[in-house]
């Protein structure tokens, strides 16, 4: 993944969401708690862990039922999500993401339903009660960004600095 694509990616997680995302940075390869927790005497029959920015599905983990559902999932986090406590204790419905990838930078949205058991899948219509923007950071990482953004910041004053010159050599024929 490039590293354009990866800003672009912090960009969009800046700007998905109303509520304010909490910035969870974890290192490549790691594991990675994101925490979630709804009431702490409800019954919750239903948890969705979701990515905006993901092609369909978006889910990244699917619970209902008393069960996940992989076949519900984004491709690529089947076998590396499971909640942290299968009971969901005092309403703790936190996510443990393993093995982290590049890939796996973006904003992470959860939502519960409480009550009776819904029929069918759907995304639950509300506001998300825990919004988190997952940073990935790699050794060196910071170096390469800086880098690459002293490179950018050079080009673009050279392309500047040529197009004001071709601009005033132009006026200057014009003008004999």
């Amino acid at each position: 993944m490039t590293t354009w694509r990866i800003i672009m990616m912090l960009i969009y997680a800046a700007a998905v969401s109303s509520k304010e995302a909490e910035i969870l940075p974890v290192n490549l390869g790691e594991n990675v708690c994101m925490p979630c927790h709804g009431p702490a005497k409800a019954q919750i029959v239903l948890v969705e862990w979701t990515r905006p920015d993901l092609e369909s599905p978006e889910y990244v983990f699917f619970f209902r039922d008393e069960r996940s559902y992989t076949s519900y999932q984004h491709w690529s986090f089947v076998g590396r999500v499971e909640l942290k406590d299968k009971e969901m204790k005092n309403g703790d419905v936190s996510l443990i993401l393993s093995s982290v990838r590049i890939s796996d930078v973006g904003v992470y949205e959860c939502r519960i339903s409480q009550g009776k058991t819904r029929s069918k899948r759907a995304n639950i219509k509300m506001e998300p009660i825990q919004v988190i923007s997952l940073k990935v950071e790699e050794e060196g990482a910071k170096t390469n960004v800086w880098h690459i953004g002293a490179a950018a910041s050079l080009i673009l004053s050279a392309v500047v600095v040529i197009l004001v010159a071709v601009i005033f050599k132009k006026r200057n024929r014009e003008q004999k």
